[in-house]
């Protein structure tokens, strides 16, 4: 993927340090190089032996991959799950979790990461494959000289619907947000268990497309108009439409990552066909991307590292893309060649993440802490109906 000048500009530039509240917060307009306290580790070292404890997302790899990895390194792969950023950061500080490697945090957890001390930077020469990455991400806003991630996966946020059950152009005859707020849709709707998104995507609705912002009245609109979702709704608060919306269980979820309805194929009973998933791609969203990255306590460091270099070959990504549905952050695979190849239906062409499409998406920055509170208030209203 190629990546316009406008993102290009927005992930370079001078490395200048912004902190808040004890974070080093990076933003588009103020990249930032992140501190190291601690070494990399050395050239030349053998893999280790044994197991490679991964946390990660559910359903974030492809078994399949997961089995080849371990058949080419002679290990095991263990995966442990967490279900939010914020509850995975608490368990890695108290020392709940213990991985070697963390999988799917986004750049919105990388500051309390780093300031929590919890990674080690990255030896690239275990990676020759990074070269294969995005462009415009190898040297991101969020980590400058990618000290300590190398992107996993691209993804936008939008809605996920069952065609069968609503027409796709309710969501183009007026305001498409709307849609997630019709009574008709009580008791098969959900919304997404992240605050961030979720918020933001009342934001939207309301014309307002700051995604960061402080402003105390604007969240308590959001929150208030959540809160007018839910109880006319009474909506699911999960991450499971993926496996929902295609079991017949739900008719829509909002706000839902393209990747997640694009990994619902995996999940059609076998008398459903697959053109019944639908996704409304808004023009005002949020697009990101995740990463992998390497606890500073990681007790097989190599292969952590192998396992990232592993995963950004662009075969096997593409043997992972087939299981999890998210677009692989490397260069060779563009939303064309996944349209091209049939491994994405043309159903599902509105949840391929394009260049254009990447740049022009609102980005989520981690927040000062007291700003932060203002959106975990409204959450906490919102969840506690």
């Amino acid at each position: 993927m190629t990546l316009g000048a406008s993102f290009l500009a927005s992930c370079g530039g001078d490395s200048s340090t912004s902190s808040s509240g004890g974070l080093i917060i990076g933003t588009p307009d103020k990249p930032v190089k992140l501190p190291i306290t601690t070494d990399a580790i050395a050239d030349g070292l053998a893999e280790e032996t044994g197991t490679l404890e991964i946390l990660s997302w559910a359903d974030y790899q492809n078994p399949e991959s997961i089995a080849a990895f371990e058949s080419k390194f002679g290990v095991k792969v263990s995966i442990s799950i967490y279900d939010s950023e914020e509850a995975a950061i608490v368990k890695l500080r108290n020392g709940t979790f213990n991985p070697d490697l963390i999988l799917g945090m986004t750049d919105t957890a990388l500051a309390r990461l780093v300031a929590a001390d919890l990674l080690q930077p990255l030896n690239k020469s275990y990676i020759p494959n990074f070269g294969n990455v995005i462009t415009g991400l190898q040297n991101p806003y969020y980590d400058q000289e990618s000290r300590y991630t190398v992107p996993y996966v691209v993804y936008g946020n939008g809605i996920g619907y069952r065609r069968d059950r609503i027409d796709p152009e309710i969501f183009t005859s007026g305001n498409g947000y709307d849609v997630m707020w019709d009574a008709k849709y009580s008791g098969k709707a959900a919304v997404l268990d992240s605050y961030r998104d979720s918020i933001s995507m009342a934001m939207f609705r309301a014309g307002k497309n700051d995604v960061n912002t402080g402003d105390a009245d604007v969240l308590a609109q959001a929150g208030a108009d959540l809160i007018a979702l839910r109880e006319t709704l009474n909506p699911k608060v999960d991450i499971l439409s993926y496996q929902e919306i295609p079991a017949g269980n739900r008719d829509i979820a909002g706000p839902m990552w393209s990747g997640d309805i694009l990994s619902a194929l995996m999940y059609l009973p076998e008398d459903t066909p697959a053109d019944v998933l639908g996704f409304w791609y808004p023009e005002n969203t949020i697009t990101a991307n995740d990463f992998f990255c390497i606890t500073k306590k990681s007790k097989a460091p190599v292969l952590a590292h192998r396992f990232i270099d592993y995963m950004s070959d662009t075969d096997n990504a593409l043997v992972n893309f087939s299981y999890v549905g998210y677009q692989p952050a490397l260069e060779s695979i563009t939303a064309e060649t996944l349209l091209s190849t049939g491994a994405v239906i043309e159903s599902l062409v509105d949840a391929l993440i394009t260049p254009e499409r990447y740049a022009s998406g609102q980005r989520l920055i981690a927040l000062d802490p007291a700003v932060d509170q203002l959106w975990l208030d409204q959450w906490t209203a919102f969840t506690a109906g």
